[in-house]
């Protein structure tokens, strides 16, 4: 247990610094480490898998919270961005759990090696949008929004990943995109949090000790401290240094990681 919770301070922190640098919630880190970890530290197999997702979301509360209080601090956030998308993340990001309390936990899994896959290649092959103006239509931004967050919320992942994407289309920067995109992942992960802290009551029971629902205390906590501290290191550093080169060896990363998940899934 000493030996797994050492692991996730170290997990925490290199989330905490993608997630301030490049306006991830971290969950493509937390996820597959708490999978791997969690059968360790006594987890049923039948619960790891929603228990690493929902221990990712709560994770990335904290992590978010404290990479976009650093972004305000930088006055990078655009406010109006923040509210046309982030009521609709969150709608979908509380059905995104729900269902995720639903699936089979090996289904789960290759939906979250999918679309790690689908990350990294976005990572590799990333072009600047052409610079053009480009009409912002609220009705297709609120329905991807809540894609956006159905997404998210299903495989544990903050949405930082897909809602920079979204922005750089409609021409905003990279800089601004970042700030905006943790602010959103910290209302998505709170409720979808919620959701999976709730809807685990009753399917967890005795089943594990030390956890709320989904949500397993002792990773949760261990995670939650090493990524705060080291998410204001991440933001000030995507302020100062070009990060398309951590981007790409990143996305290598994400590569094996979704190939190692597709195979043992």
């Amino acid at each position: 247990m000493i030996i797994s919770i050492l692991i996730c301070l170290l997990g925490g922190a290199i989330a905490g610094i993608l997630s301030g640098m490049l306006g991830i919630g971290g969950g493509i880190v937390v996820v597959p480490l708490l999978i791997y970890l969690l059968p360790v530290m006594g987890v049923p197999a039948a619960l790891v898998v929603p228990m690493a997702v929902g221990t990712s979301l709560a994770t990335i509360v904290v992590t978010t919270l404290s990479g976009a209080y650093a972004h305000h601090r930088h006055d990078k956030i655009l406010w109006s961005w923040v509210a046309l998308i982030g009521p609709f993340l969150i709608v979908g990001g509380i059905a995104g759990a729900t269902l995720g309390t639903q699936l089979a936990p090996e289904l789960l899994q290759r939906v979250f090696a999918t679309v790690l896959l689908v990350l990294a290649v976005r990572m590799i092959w990333k072009t600047q949008p052409v610079a053009e103006d480009r009409h912002i239509s609220k009705g297709p931004v609120r329905a991807w929004s809540a894609v956006i967050g159905v997404i998210s919320s299903l495989v544990g992942i903050g949405g930082g990943a897909l809602v920079v994407p979204l922005l750089h289309y409609y021409q905003v920067a990279m800089r601004n995109a970042v700030a905006v995109a943790a602010v959103c992942s910290v209302m998505l992960a709170f409720f979808g949090t919620l959701t999976y802290a709730w809807l685990g009551q009753q399917v967890v029971a005795d089943k594990v000790s030390m956890s709320l629902g989904f949500i397993y205390l002792p990773a949760w906590l261990s995670l939650s401290v090493a990524s705060g501290l080291f998410a204001p290191v991440g933001a000030k550093l995507a302020q100062i240094m070009p990060v398309r080169w951590l981007q790409r060896a990143f996305a290598f990363l994400l590569i094996v990681v979704s190939i190692h998940l597709f195979v043992s899934g």
